[in-house]
């Protein structure tokens, strides 16, 4: 394995990725580092695998969770319980309910492209922040996502993208250092993502 080698590929990728998406440099990030998840774990059905962010699309596989799973959801994360200390104490279940399906597919499903997606405020802890800004900013990915997503030559891309960083040996990186490295290409290629990095 070469950090360099990987380093220039990750160059390669941000050149080739902006492309398909040139009206939303704000989701190379998220897509890189969902590419790089799965490239990690050595699954390259990007398609089925990048598009399982949209989870939130359909809110009643999350809405539907009972009381008892989203309290629990709450109370078990250090940081969750800590921020929703009051809504936790009080059995706030209808405050609790309301950031739930912003915060589960993030915390509790660890989806990649979320993650990238609000990597600033992860960083930063602000969970309330996610809460408020989770529809317009994965209602915004959707939209710069869509001219791309129908293209096959993109699924085929990221497919042959994630091999060639699986095959640099990529799984060797931390996942912090993955991730620096990412921002790193796209810094170097474009401005930096615009939102959440």
């Amino acid at each position: 394995m070469s950090r360099k080698d990987i380093e220039q590929a990750l160059v390669r990728g941000v050149e080739t990725l902006a492309a398909f998406i040139p009206s939303a440099p704000f989701l190379l990030f998220p897509v890189l580092s969902s590419v790089c998840v799965w490239s990690v774990r050595r699954v390259f059905n990007y398609r089925d695998h990048i598009l399982t962010w949209k989870v939130w699309l359909d809110p009643e596989a999350v809405r539907t969770k009972p009381d008892d799973f989203i309290l629990h959801f709450f109370a078990k994360n250090p940081d969750l319980s800590r921020i929703y200390a009051r809504e936790i104490e009080a059995g706030d279940i209808k405050g609790l309910r309301a950031a739930f399906p912003a915060l589960y597919p993030l915390l509790g499903l660890e989806d990649a492209f979320l993650r990238g997606l609000f990597r600033g405020e992860l960083a930063a802890g602000a969970v309330r922040k996610i809460v408020a800004e989770f529809e317009a900013r994965t209602a915004a990915a959707v939209e710069g996502l869509k001219p791309a997503e129908a293209d096959p030559a993109f699924w085929r891309f990221l497919e042959t993208f994630g091999m060639e960083l699986a095959s640099l040996g990529l799984h060797l990186l931390k996942d912090d250092d993955i991730l620096d490295l990412i921002l790193a290409a796209i810094r170097e290629e474009h401005s930096p993502p615009e939102r959440g990095a």
